[in-house]
């Protein structure tokens, strides 16, 4: 007699414990799955990274960009897509192309511009500047500056703006 009364005891908390659980898990999903996660600008500094490493690398200058005087190669402003491996496509007949960068070398002692590349749709330059709350829907921004040191001597400032717009993909 005295253990069929523990038995549903135990069985009150054994279902307790099995609810707690189960409400853990779905809290535990509904946290993990339901915010979106914004990652556009994580991705524009990717882009920024990767076009400063096809552009000098580990102290040294990609030989498609100079020619061996010094002087920057205009088939490399035409070819920079290539030469960098970059594609900026996407799927759809009617889709805009979400990217958007630039590279501007300075001369370091005057720094006035010497060369500059432009690639993607230049659209999305105005949201860079627009410092608003709820700027969601807008395209997120990445600059990078660094020196480069040719081979001849001459230094250069090099400025990347890397802008990738992608709203649809990436927020609600």
């Amino acid at each position: 007699m005295m253990n069929k009364k523990g038995e549903k005891l135990i069985s009150v908390y054994w279902f307790a414990i099995l609810v707690i659980v189960a409400a853990g898990i779905v809290l535990m999903v509904n946290a993990y799955y339901g915010n979106s996660y914004d990652v556009r600008e994580v991705e524009s500094r990717v882009l920024a990274d990767k076009i400063a490493n096809c552009i000098y690398f580990g102290g040294k200058v990609n030989p498609l960009l100079l020619t061996p005087q010094g002087v920057f190669r205009e088939d490399f402003r035409d070819l920079f897509m290539e030469r960098c491996s970059l594609n900026f496509s996407v799927e759809g007949e009617f889709t805009r192309i979400p990217y958007y960068t630039s590279v501007e070398f300075l001369s370091f002692e005057s720094l006035r511009s010497q060369f500059s590349i432009f690639a993607g749709n230049n659209n999305f330059k105005s949201d860079c500047n627009i410092k608003v709350e709820g700027n969601e829907k807008l395209a997120k921004c990445s600059e990078k500056e660094f020196y480069m040191k040719t081979d001849s001597g001459k230094i250069y400032l090099v400025k990347i703006l890397s802008i990738v717009e992608k709203t649809n993909e990436n927020t609600n």
